[in-house]
């Protein structure tokens, strides 16, 4: 099960099976498709998650080099996240060596092109080699198109023509359009072929009778004027310069001092008084120059950089646009990418957020950072409301909620050591900071069964403290439970039992459920293989209590909390997702947003694991969700680490 080859419910169904057995015999069928320490390998053994990673990384490079189209691929890896045994694998990738890339149908391609060159094939039978070239799918059918042709004949086919050297040929055809070479209709042709060309030979024969202006300028007509010359604006001194002239003014003061000095003890006082002059004039001119060099550089920071980008006498930008004829049937518009707003920066790094509807309907989001404040931001217009400033180290964790009384209160935490509850009507502070102790790592607000409303404040190395938000009273504090050494991570939930539990991860341990008052353990959540990276809890419009959980062995599983049995395991992930958080859509689909480091995203339906077709921009370890009437907002971290984004699920 740790290797992948078996998942949690086909390993308690084969371990009922061997603690039933009563000979050795009855043991056989639990454990004849796995490995045994011999290393014994077959077509029937079961696979593991590192056999199936590697078949899926061939894959990926078998569409990489055009050996398998894109729908294939999307076939093919459905078969292999299904796939059992090492059979089923080897039907999905065996016969991948055999397709024909693109590498080995350029080097078709450029045999038949020599061929043609040489003069052993005719233009029709050319046509009909390269339309079946593009057809064919293995290996052996190109091998057999070629066979009757030399390989080594004529010269080597170009590369494959890349967007930039279409640019350069339409380039080219305008300055021939300005210089009178070409009229417009044949404009038009010669750019439409320009598109159309995959090589770089066909993208020559477009601009091979046309005169190239990097080697035959066109002559400056006589009724108009010359064009002056063009001279570079002088670049500006620098304090780095500066700097240099200073320390070698400092050594060779140093050095000649040196050098007096011995020539005073030698008896040659009229030299060391020479030495010494000629010294002294070098040193005070150096300082001088220096001093001007980093005056100017102090000047020239005063100017903006944009007055320096660009030679004296040229225009910074063109005066016209330049237009290219393309025929619409031929057009395809870019699909408009996601839209986003990105909230105010903090003075530091982001390190933690989270959002609230205010009890009028005002959906506000509270972002904190190294600058050692939160602040909050109205995200109906993304304005600045409040700025939370009290703790004298980083923020690092922000909780918030409604009190029973309707005051919306935030609560944040530092290693300063405290917690501190705000008023979020005005962003004033309630009460003296709580102390939560050393290294405190995550808060969560919640409500128990019987409606006290409790901050619970996780602290790596020292448990769980509890306090009620009405009157800041310390309820309780519990140790990690059964966990040996730290606990990375707490995640505070009640069940619909009335039960308040926190699932708890370390960087190696499974997820276990802790309950709250007690400390013990209640349940464990097997399946993950690597570090659990982050946890977020639901409710299903069933009732039913669920978990999401996204760990380094790139796979996101949708846990059971009312029966701790896994429900769905989804994988085939490219990277590790770093955050998860759960929420519900303006129609009530309760779903489950995933993200890693590269900017990729899961958005996937809790009921059944299902992929959503939503369109993010999302990367880093921040989530937040904001369900709203007509929307749901999701903030997550943008390209600049000190500011918060948000994005509309569209």
């Amino acid at each position: 099960m740790r290797e992948g080859r078996l998942d949690l419910a086909e390993y308690e169904r084969r371990l009922v099976v061997v603690q039933a057995a009563r000979v050795r015999k009855d043991l056989t069928p639990a454990v004849a498709d796995l490995p045994d320490g011999s290393g014994r390998t077959g077509p029937g053994l079961r696979i593991s998650a590192a056999d199936r990673e590697r078949a899926l990384v061939r894959l990926a490079g078998a569409l990489t080099d055009g050996r398998l189209q894109a729908r294939a691929y999307t076939d093919a890896e459905e078969l292999l996240n299904r796939a059992v045994t090492y059979s089923d694998v080897d039907a999905v990738v065996g016969n991948l060596d055999a397709k024909a890339s693109h590498a080995e149908r350029d080097q078709a391609i450029a045999r038949i092109e020599a061929a043609v060159a040489g003069g052993l094939l005719d233009p029709a039978e050319r046509h009909d080699r390269l339309a079946a070239v593009r057809r064919a799918t293995t290996d052996a059918q190109l091998a057999a198109l070629v066979a009757d042709l030399p390989a080594g004949a004529g010269a080597a086919r170009s590369p494959r023509a890349s967007h930039a050297d279409r640019e350069a040929a339409v380039a080219h055809l305008h300055d021939a359009v300005e210089a009178g070479v070409l009229d417009l209709p044949e404009f038009d042709e010669r750019v439409r072929a320009v598109y159309a060309a995959r090589l770089r030979d066909e993208l020559a024969r477009v601009v091979a009778d046309l005169p190239d202006p990097a080697t035959e300028p066109a002559p400056t007509p006589a009724f108009l004027p010359s064009a002056p010359p063009v001279v570079l604006a002088p670049q500006p001194p620098s304090f780095e310069a500066g700097m240099t002239a200073a320390r070698v003014a400092g050594f060779g003061l140093f050095l000649m001092i040196g050098i007096v000095i011995v020539l005073g003890m030698a008896g040659l006082t009229a030299l060391a008084i020479v030495v010494g002059s000629v010294s002294a004039i070098v040193f005070v001119g150096v300082l001088l120059w220096t001093r001007r060099t980093m005056t100017a550089a102090i000047a020239a920071e005063s100017v903006p950089q944009a007055e320096n980008r660009f030679p004296v006498g040229v225009e910074p930008f063109p005066s016209r646009a330049t237009w290219v004829d393309v025929d619409p049937a031929e057009w395809t518009p870019e699909e408009e990418p996601p839209r986003t707003r990105t909230l105010g920066k903090h003075k530091g790094d982001l390190l933690a957020m989270t959002a609230l509807v205010l009890p009028d309907g005002t959906p506000v989001a509270i972002t904190g950072g190294r600058d050692n404040t939160a602040r909050v931001w109205d995200l109906s217009d993304d304005s600045w409301r409040h700025t939370l400033d009290g703790h004298t180290h980083d923020v690092v964790g922000i909780a918030a909620m409604v009190l029973p009384d309707g005051v919306p209160v935030a609560v944040t935490i530092s290693p300063d050591r405290t917690a501190r509850v705000w008023d979020l009507r005005d962003g004033s502070p309630r009460d003296a900071p709580l102390k939560v102790g050393f290294e405190p790592h995550g808060v969560s607000c919640l409500s128990l069964a019987d409606g006290t409303p409790v901050v619970v404040v996780h602290n790596v190395t020292d448990g769980i403290r509890r306090w009620d938000l009405r009157d800041h009273k310390l309820l309780g504090k519990v140790a990690h439970g059964s966990y040996d050494g730290f606990v990375d991570a707490m995640f505070p939930v009640v069940l619909p039992d009335g039960t308040a539990i926190a699932l708890g991860t370390d960087w190696e341990g499974p997820i276990k459920a802790f309950d709250l008052k007690t400390g013990e353990t209640r349940f464990t959540l097997l399946g993950h293989t690597h570090a659990v990276r982050s946890i977020d809890t639901a409710v299903l419009p069933d009732g039913t209590p669920v978990a999401v959980s996204v760990s380094g062995d790139k796979t996101i599983r949708i846990w059971d909390l009312h029966r701790h049995t896994l429900r769905h395991t989804i994988t085939g992930l490219l990277h590790t997702q770093e955050a998860v958080v759960c929420t519900s859509l303006p129609d009530g689909t309760p779903i489950a947003v995933a993200c890693d480091y590269e900017r990729n995203k899961a958005v996937r339906d809790l009921r059944d694991g299902s992929e959503l077709p939503y369109r993010l921009a999302l990367g880093g370890d921040l989530l937040i969700p904001v369900t709203l009437p007509d929307e749901t907002l999701i903030l997550g971290l943008s390209e600049d680490p000190s500011a918060a984004v948000v994005h509309p699920l569209t």
